[in-house]
């Protein structure tokens, strides 16, 4: 099911988008400039798809088309000429998989890359097929970045000259620390330095890179560390599984999401309840803009259990939040200049029973 909320927030009302795993949709991705919303549906209990929604500014969703997909498209991105095409990940069918959606009601295949493993990886329960599982674009908009958590690897994709439609072709990948996991990613571009960071799920550590690059050539990756997601010398409890990863707008911090841990509590939202309620943490970065090296800034309530997928709002100020075991999405609020999370603004019921709370959550901007 996927939700449009009118959330109330300090300074105006904004909607939000809330994606509910009932029939498995997973992943959210707005082309805000033409007014159409993806969503991803990964097809556990039935049929795959990628539908496309016309959006409005009530926050009503008009269907426009839907297409048949390989199993588990779990993250997405738009690259090329008006955002003509559609980059996908997916994760049980070990593949990367691009999609022109420059006719919105005509969605249609581009290109699937699929691939396989010689032998299981260091953690092989998790590592015994290549596991894609996020869609990046690059701040030159030049190349698309694949998180493999099977594989530990980050597969790099060129977009073919001027972002005409066409065949990406895959570059020299970026080799993980073995076992980690990579799982989502994102760029920080801080004056004349880039940066580029991504969260692992295995090992529950960020790694960062420094990020170069000549002419129109594959990016030069250099890593510059490798930390636990609770900051250098941080530890996790037992089953903990990292999940999210965003850089704030202003590229200063790095905010992550840790799921399992339940090592946090906040306060009831029922006003007449004083029991706290349970919660994972949100871990916050501040960057070094000069080495690209991660301080640990904060570690708050996440506003619940398995917070799979959040999102910032453009000036920084919310922190949508998607609590996937209790059915409920969140609104945070944010101090832009120090980067520390506060209370929460809103929050709303999405979904009913267990396994039916949502992944995702983005802001209509």
């Amino acid at each position: 099911m996927l939700l449009a909320m009118l959330l109330g927030a300090p300074a105006s009302a904004q909607i939000l988008f809330a994606t509910s795993c009932g029939s498995e949709p997973t992943w959210l991705t707005l082309d805000y400039s033409n007014s159409v919303l993806y969503c991803l549906n990964e097809g556990w209990g039935g049929n795959a798809s990628i539908t496309s929604y016309g959006t409005s500014i009530s926050g009503a969703l008009t269907d426009l088309d839907v297409i048949p997909v390989l199993k588990s498209p779990v993250a997405s991105t738009l690259f090329g000429s008006k955002n003509s095409q559609l980059a996908v990940a997916f994760y049980d069918t070990s593949s990367f998989g691009t999609f022109s959606v420059g006719n919105t009601r005509n969605l249609m295949f581009q290109q699937l890359e699929t691939y396989t493993l010689s032998a299981p990886g260091p953690v092989p329960d998790r590592q015994d097929v290549p596991h894609l599982h996020d869609a990046i674009l690059d701040p030159t908009k030049q190349f698309l970045l694949v998180p493999d958590l099977g594989s530990d690897l980050v597969r790099v994709y060129k977009i073919p000259s001027g972002g005409a439609p066409g065949s990406v072709q895959e570059v020299a990948s970026i080799k993980a620390v073995p076992g980690s996991g990579p799982r989502h990613g994102a760029f920080a571009v801080v004056d004349t330095s880039t940066f580029f960071y991504h969260v692992n799920e295995l090992s529950n550590t960020v790694s960062g890179y420094s990020v170069s690059y000549a002419g129109d050539t594959a990016p030069k990756f250099t890593r510059i560390f490798d930390i636990s997601t609770h900051g250098p010398g941080g530890n996790v409890p037992n089953g903990t599984k990292a999940a999210e990863l965003e850089v704030s707008p202003d590229q200063r911090f790095v905010i992550l999401s840790s799921r399992g841990e339940n090592s946090m509590t906040f306060p009831n939202l029922d006003p007449t309840n004083t029991t706290a309620l349970p919660s994972d943490p949100l871990v916050s970065f501040a960057i070094d803009g000069k080495t690209g090296q991660l301080s640990l800034l904060q570690i708050a309530p996440a506003g619940g259990r398995n917070p799979r997928g959040f999102s910032l709002n453009k000036a920084g100020t919310l922190v949508a939040s998607a609590l996937q075991d209790d059915n409920r999405v969140v609104v945070i609020e944010r101090d832009v200049k120090t980067g520390l999370l506060g209370k929460i603004v809103a929050h709303a019921t999405v979904g009913e029973g267990d396994g039916n709370g949502p992944n995702y959550a983005l802001f209509n901007e």
